[in-house]
């Protein structure tokens, strides 16, 4: 099993602005929120597992100069994020509402900032190596700017640094030229059931899993993420369930990208596959009892838990 050394992410960190609510409004109606807060999400929550996990990280994206991305920025710094660009003051970072239903459930509406315009000159300096992957999420494929730039370098990457793919909820509005490129170029595949859904049309994910898989390079992985149930995971033409632990989510904001990271991280650190993903349930059932989106345990938090199942 490849072993990373390094997570470089290519895209967008915005700031996550999150209510708890009762229920979705009416259209054209209102509702009061039982809760606001306000944290950096997107990418964040990835690069921030990841680095609580001990493993090395770059920010490759932008960061607005303003009230959004000047948090963001500090945020980075407290969390040891390095990043490739400092603030650029032709503008601020963008931003999505998040409405949290009780039960964990939530909807997002998201504006775009400079985080969203990735030119050809701002990943010049980026330098990677066998033993990087890139992360990349759906999101950034979808943008004017960004998407054609990012495809433009996977393109030229070499074939040594693996790409991360996760699709998103909006797979089936970026571009199909941009996405079979993608798709093709991937090593790992992560997605939850809705997007598996999205993406492959099948509605039972393990079906997603193998019908995706079938589609990739040789030696590439793919996990859909079913929450409280786990995931399917399919590699070299095995499909394997591995289950999550038992959960009372608050919050589901970032549990994937916890799972994304922890996996990522665990597999850096020598584990098999199934129990990198088995350990990636974990974290993401311990996150999804907090608050917030960047809400991964720490290394030794997760490692408190897995030895109390018995494991690690």
């Amino acid at each position: 099993m490849y072993k990373p050394n390094r997570l470089v992410l290519v895209g967008s960190v915005i700031m996550d602005l999150v209510m708890t609510v009762p229920s979705l409004p009416d259209r054209g109606g209102d509702i009061l929120a039982s809760s606001a807060s306000y944290y950096p999400g997107g990418g964040f929550n990835v690069l921030t597992a990841v680095r609580r996990q001990g493993m090395e990280v770059l920010y490759a994206g932008r960061i607005g100069q303003g009230p959004l991305g000047d948090h963001i920025w500090t945020r980075c710094h407290q969390e040891h994020i390095a990043c490739l660009w400092p603030p650029t003051d032709e503008g601020d970072t963008g931003f999505d509402i998040a409405l949290v239903e009780p039960g964990g459930e939530r909807t997002f509406v998201t504006f775009p900032g400079v985080e969203s315009r990735i030119g050809t000159e701002h990943l010049v300096p980026l330098q990677v190596a066998e033993g990087d992957v890139l992360y990349l999420s759906g999101y950034d494929l979808l943008y004017p700017i960004s998407g054609p730039t990012i495809v433009d370098f996977l393109r030229g990457m070499p074939f040594e640094v693996r790409l991360i793919f996760d699709p998103g909820p909006l797979v089936r509005a970026i571009p199909k030229d941009r996405l079979n490129l993608v798709l093709k170029r991937s090593w790992l595949v992560t997605a939850n059931r809705n997007e598996m859904t999205r993406l492959t049309g099948y509605e039972d994910p393990a079906l997603a899993a193998q019908d995706l898989a079938s589609k990739l390079l040789k030696g590439s992985i793919v996990v859909a993420r079913d929450g409280a149930e786990g995931a399917f995971v399919s590699a070299d033409g095995v499909l394997s369930h591995v289950p999550s632990r038992p959960t009372r989510p608050k919050d589901t904001t970032g549990a994937g990208d916890t799972h994304t990271g922890v996996l990522v991280a665990r597999l850096s650190q020598g584990d098999p596959l199934l129990k990198a993903v088995r350990a990636a349930n974990v974290a993401a059932a311990l996150s999804v009892e907090e608050a917030g989106p960047a809400t991964c345990p720490s290394a030794d938090r997760l490692a408190r838990d897995l030895e109390k199942l018995g494991e690690d």
